[in-house]
């Protein structure tokens, strides 16, 4: 099989990914609140299914090896979350005291089998597409497939909105959901496998690549990015909650206020894969992480829905140029044969403090005083960003490019991101100027 069907057949997997993905990962926190859920319950339900995931991507090489395949392993966990996506609608049926403890597992089991071929599907998919146009290949695809998930996300949550019978409205979606991922197994099997060496003598383990972090580059990158999302998580599970319970917005609003940074993030990634093969990944994780810590702090200035709007379509866009150029630097970094297990190393320790951090929010939940505006959750998204400005100034410097590209100062990148820059400038990118 050509390169070409390979990645069209790809292309259809992950529409049909996008479909699910867009039908029930803002939702699961809402479905949780409407069971009975609190606020420690929902950090569980976001930490649990990131600490097993985590986990479970430690042995994701060994059992790419076991199975001899890194598309058999694909395959078999699509269909294995399709499946325990169909069984949750089920947790309504039992008695009340069972379902929060068994939604929290179904999901958690759910993202499990995501979670073992994740590093298996990147590394395949890195050397499916040429190396040179990663920044562009997966930037339009994160465009085109984001799309995908804005529109059924969109669709999703007036669906709710127009339904009287929530329960019903969420058993309908999560069905959709599982269907559409059964679809989604069904193209990744049309991939081509291609083969990959497992040369023992590159071998590591975890304990040794931890061991790496005062001389390996791309550890301390690890590091620096998973202590951002650890001080992110902090804050990161309850803005759904905010919304809903403090702020009683409607599904509606709460779907458009979380939209919104989908469709930043789809009208500006053609604009970060650009910059990112132009002038390198680092440049961008950097930039992008200088405005990080504001955004959890922007929230409590305001409760209006349009300044919310605003402020959830800027974190979008600075997330998107982060999210993008923090996965293409790990293509970047790591050789083909080791690809595998770098990614799955990566994704485990980012998944530990994420992890972490969403323990610690929902403990601060608990045990936090409401200091800022009387509110405990505006108070927990002030620490958050604090707890991202003290990341920067630790470790945002600690790691470089790793391959050649064009000079830019980081004042003219800052620039460039603000949209302020002649030489390429966010509006010019958006609307095609030449």
């Amino acid at each position: 099989m050509s390169k070409e069907s390979s990645l069209k057949a790809s292309y259809f997997d992950g529409f049909f990914a996008s479909i699910m993905i867009g039908l029930i990962a803002n939702y699961i926190t809402p479905f949780g609140l409407l069971l009975g859920a609190t606020s420690f319950h929902i950090g569980l339900l976001t930490s649990f299914p990131l600490i097993a995931s985590s986990f479970v991507q430690l042995w994701s090489t060994e059992l790419v090896k076991k199975v001899g395949s890194r598309l058999k392993l694909i395959s078999a966990t699509v269909f294995l979350q399709a499946t325990a996506l169909l069984l949750v609608p089920v947790v309504i049926l039992l008695p009340e005291r069972l379902q929060i403890p068994n939604y929290i597992f179904l999901i958690t089991l759910g993202s499990l089998f995501t979670a073992v071929s994740t590093p298996a599907w990147a590394s395949l998919m890195s050397d499916t597409v040429e190396k040179n146009n990663y920044g562009k290949y997966f930037a339009w695809r994160g465009k085109v497939l984001g799309t995908v998930v804005l529109v059924t996300n969109l669709l999703a949550g007036f669906f709710l909105f127009l339904l009287p019978d929530k329960f019903l409205a969420f058993v309908i979606l999560l069905l959709v959901a599982g269907i559409s991922r059964i679809f989604s197994g069904i193209y990744v099997g049309k991939m081509d496998d291609i083969p990959v060496a497992h040369p023992e003598k590159k071998d590591f383990t975890y304990i040794e690549f931890i061991r790496r972090l005062p001389q390996s580059n791309f550890v301390k990158f690890v590091l620096f990015v998973s202590l951002i999302n650890f001080t992110t998580f902090i804050a990161g599970p309850f803005f759904a909650v905010y919304m809903l319970n403090d702020l009683k917005f409607d599904y509606s609003t709460y779907t458009l206020i979380i939209s919104i940074a989908g469709l930043a993030t789809l009208i500006t990634l053609p604009f970060w894969g650009k910059l990112a093969d132009r002038y390198g990944n680092v440049k961008i994780i950097k930039a992008s992480a200088l405005f990080v810590p504001i955004l959890p702090v922007l929230w409590i200035f305001s409760k209006n829905p349009f300044y919310l709007l605003v402020i959830n379509a800027f974190a979008g866009y600075l997330w998107a140029g982060f999210n993008l150029a923090a996965v293409n630097y790990i293509f970047d970094s790591a050789s083909p044969e080791l690809r595998t297990k770098c990614f799955a190393y990566f994704n485990f320790t980012n998944g530990i403090f994420i992890c972490l951090g969403a323990f610690l929010g929902g403990f601060l939940a608990l045990r936090l005083p409401g200091i800022v505006f009387g509110s405990k959750l505006l108070t927990i998204f002030c620490v958050s960003g604090l707890g991202r400005a003290i990341v920067n100034f630790f470790m945002l410097n600690s790691f470089h490019e790793v391959r050649k590209v064009d000079e830019i100062t980081e004042e003219k990148m800052l620039y460039t991101i603000l949209g302020a820059s002649p030489e390429l400038s966010l509006t010019d990118r958006i609307f095609r100027r030449k």
